[in-house]
């Protein structure tokens, strides 16, 4: 038996020189809603829902200090590099994906459905 493994898709999301530093935005890439954050000149991208009551992380503050978004339902927190919960009430992390730089503009990787 062979398993199947999904390729890495990426789409294509901003200019990276239109995302400031500490700076959200929230995307849809083939229905799956991801916020982008720029921190200290590096591109990141996280799930964007809180895993403990699925509000969306793009409307949280960002902790520029310490890398950390920080959801404005309960204030728990996220690392947005590793998207480890470090600050209760979430336990759960939040997915991360994959980020490169492109001809100056950032992708987001995802897997599965996306459109070459």
């Amino acid at each position: 038996m062979t398993s199947a493994v999904e390729a890495t898709v990426y789409a294509r999301v901003v200019a990276a020189d239109e995302l400031r530093d500490g700076e959200l935005i929230p995307v849809e890439i083939d229905g799956t809603p991801v916020v982008l954050v720029r921190h200290r000149g590096e591109f990141f991208a996280v799930q964007n829902n809180c895993t403990h009551r699925d509000f969306p992380l793009s409307e949280a503050g960002f902790d520029a200090r310490d890398g950390l978004l920080i959801c404005a339902w309960h204030n728990g927190c996220f690392d947005v590099r590793t998207g480890e919960a470090v600050v209760p009430p979430p336990t759960e992390p939040v997915e991360t994906f994959p980020v490169r730089l492109v001809d100056g503009w950032v992708e987001v990787g995802l897997t599965g459905s996306l459109e070459p």
